[in-house]
């Protein structure tokens, strides 16, 4: 296969019904490295490209490939992701303010204060 047929199914898991998108990789300079050894965080910056009413931040995705959640700082190659693979996107939700164990008994008694 050549390079220019490198590419990968994207899935967004909360529209089952929706069709997978194709995203083609774009190609190295020859002596770089191979497409496989594209990191995880410039594949969701190429979802976030192609997607971008669906995914308008690579920050809040998270890629599952296998049923495995991928880290940004590995490569495709390093998770076996071939040619027309299907990665799943799964859109994060925002973080929860920090809480101390104890905040939420004691924001309890205040609201059954009259």
């Amino acid at each position: 296969m050549s390079l220019s047929d490198w590419h990968l199914a994207v899935k967004l898991a909360d529209q089952p019904l929706a069709p997978k998108s194709i995203l083609r990789l774009p190609e190295t300079e020859l002596g770089e490295y191979s497409l496989g050894g594209y990191s995880i965080s410039f594949l969701k910056q190429l979802i976030a490209g192609k997607l971008q009413e669906s995914v308008p931040d690579p920050e809040l995705i998270d890629l599952i490939y296998c049923g495995r959640k991928l880290k940004d700082d590995q490569t495709l190659d390093f998770y076996g992701i071939q040619p027309g693979s299907t990665i799943h996107v799964l859109r994060k939700s925002w973080p929860e303010p920090d809480q101390k164990p104890g905040d939420w008994q004691l924001a309890l008694r205040q609201a059954e204060l009259p």
